[in-house]
């Protein structure tokens, strides 16, 4: 007497189970990326490799990469949302890509006002080129002391250069070295 259960399963719906397998692994960072707040998903499009205020749950993007459609859309609606400084540094980015360089400016300023060391590093530069230099500095000053290396890069090149300040090589090459090291963040 055969005592053997008969499996009803063939050989041939193996590949259809692995294949059912596969796509149920497949569908959750899409369900996932539906669940992403507006904030969340303008980190995820936007944030910078520079920034030490990004939101490291997901990858830097570089400037290049931005996505502008999405990008734009999603930071839009969290800065719509009273997004914070960091938000308001991820839309200036996308709107400068998308080549909307007045309103990059205007939220950029934003950001910087409300204490983001990138964006205070970033609209110094922007404030020199308009020939307000001591304004500059002093953005420079607060984001290195914040630990921002753009900023402390920034700095020293004020000291060594005279922007906004006296000319200082003392002060340059301290803040030369703090941008290169990890005695800024």
């Amino acid at each position: 007497m055969d005592t053997r259960i008969k499996s009803p399963m063939r050989v041939a719906s193996a590949p259809l189970i692995a294949t059912a397998m596969l796509l149920s692994f497949a569908a959750p960072p899409a369900a996932r990326a539906a669940d992403l707040t507006p904030a969340e998903q303008c980190d995820r499009e936007a944030g910078s490799e520079l920034d030490l205020e990004r939101n490291k749950a997901f990858p830097p993007v570089a400037s290049e990469d931005i996505r502008i459609g999405v990008a734009l859309s999603a930071c839009r609606e969290a800065y719509n949302q009273n997004g914070g400084a960091r938000t308001q540094f991820q839309l200036a980015r996308v709107l400068d890509r998308a080549g909307e360089k007045l309103k990059s400016l205007r939220i950029l300023g934003e950001a910087a006002q409300n204490g983001h060391a990138l964006a205070m590093a970033m609209y110094g530069t922007r404030l020199v080129e308009r020939g307000e230099a001591e304004a500059a500095f002093d953005l420079y000053r607060r984001a290195a002391a914040a630990g921002n290396a753009v900023a402390a890069h920034n700095l020293a090149a004020a000291y060594r250069d005279g922007v906004g300040t006296d000319v200082d090589g003392r002060l340059a090459a301290l803040w030369f070295e703090r941008a290169t090291t990890d005695q800024v963040r």
